[in-house]
This record gives C-alpha cells, sequence and structure tokens, in this order.
C-alpha cells in the first residue's frame, strides 16, 4: 500500500515537471487531445469513403428508360472541316392525326420528309409527342432521352434548354464533298389540345468551290 502511495506520488510530481515552458500534465493532455482528434478524422474519412463506393455501386434502374443510341452513319466529311454553311429552319404545328411535308428543307438529299403527329403519350411522369418520321427509305436516329419504338416510329419529350441534344430526332447523311444534319425537337406539347409546336433543323456543311 505504501509502495502505492509512494508511486502515485511520484507520477504527480513528474506532471509538475516544467518541460519548454509547460507543466507536463499539459503537453500530456494536449498530446492526448490531438491523438483523439486524429483518430476521429481517420474514422470520419473512412466513413465517407465507404458511403461514396456504396453509392458508385448502386445504379438506379429505370423500368423502360430509353438506351443510348449510336450514329449509324459517320459521315466522310465533318461540318467543322467544311468551307460554307447553309440553314435551312422552320417552326410547324401539327395537331393530332396532321403531317407536314417538308421536302424543300432536304437539300434535295432526300426524295422525301414528311413529320407526322400520332398524338401526346404520358410515360415516366412526363408526356411525350408521338412522331413519325418519313425519310424517303433513310432512318432516322434520337437522343437517349427519346423512345424508339419502332422504325422512324418516337416517343419524344420536351426539349430543355440545355438538352436539347438528348431530346431530338436526327438524320446525318454525308458525300465526299458536303455532309448534312437534319434535327427535329419538340419545343411546345399540349396534352389538352392535343397539339405540338415542332423546330425543324436542317445544316449543310460543304466546301467551296
Amino acid at each position: 500500500m505504501v509502495a502505492l502511495i509512494h508511486a502515485i506520488e511520484t507520477c504527480l510530481q513528474l506532471l509538475d515537471l516544467t518541460i519548454f515552458g509547460f507543466t507536463a500534465w499539459r503537453l500530456v493532455a494536449a498530446t492526448t487531445l490531438f491523438v483523439l482528434y486524429a483518430l476521429l478524422v481517420f474514422h470520419w474519412r473512412t466513413q465517407e469513403t465507404k458511403r461514396q463506393n456504396e453509392a458508385a455501386a448502386i445504379s438506379p434502374v429505370v423500368p423502360n428508360a430509353p438506351k443510348a443510341r449510336k450514329w449509324k452513319e459517320k459521315p466522310p466529311v465533318d461540318l467543322t472541316d467544311t468551307q460554307r454553311i447553309d440553314h435551312l429552319h422552320r417552326y410547324v404545328s401539327l395537331k393530332v392525326g396532321e403531317q407536314a411535308d417538308l421536302k424543300d428543307l432536304t437539300f434535295g438529299r432526300l426524295s422525301t420528309f414528311r413529320v407526322a403527329f400520332a398524338g401526346v403519350e404520358h410515360a415516366s411522369g412526363q408526356d411525350l409527342a408521338h412522331l413519325k418520321v418519313e425519310l424517303g427509305g433513310a432512318t432516322a436516329d434520337c437522343g437517349n432521352a427519346v423512345q424508339e419504338v419502332g422504325d422512324n416510329d418516337f416517343l419524344v419529350p420536351r426539349a430543355a434548354h440545355g438538352d436539347q441534344q438528348h431530346c431530338s430526332i436526327h438524320y446525318t447523311c454525308g458525300q465526299k464533298d458536303a455532309v448534312s444534319y437534319l434535327q427535329l425537337k419538340v419545343l411546345q406539347l399540349d396534352a389538352a389540345k392535343q397539339s405540338a409546336s415542332i423546330d425543324v433543323l436542317h445544316v449543310r456543311g460543304r466546301r467551296a468551290a
């Protein structure tokens, strides 16, 4: 018992020693707090990394989600390499059952160009324009926000600002001296009136003669 008391008194005397102007007990307390803080920071970072890895490993599954599309044709000439750019542009308003003949917007590249509006459908919490496109035997492609339900038959959401490429129907064709890019997107869609406003743009790039 006496030895224990003597050991305690010795420890207390050591804690009262002054090291670099500070008492030993203050240095011990500061070191202990620093170690605890470092352990907490390590624990927090480990847990955060674990949560991020778990979140990255989980891939949300959306039923009937449209698949990402790839170009069916690769034009031999890039628009950025051409020396002359021509534009044809028109806004078309259609009601259900109506179609528009847009042959004059083809630069003579397509024998037929028609767009038909089959109505408004509702899926995945949004209204979609049911558009059917006729390109004289050619096949159109679409952005990954568009659902393809058949050959040249699409369900198209209204194009949001900054996301128009993903919400469009498009077709690209090229020759040795030129390339053209045709795009259709829905600007307005009224489910009550069963009407749609469609933006049609055809851009052709060709080398100057």
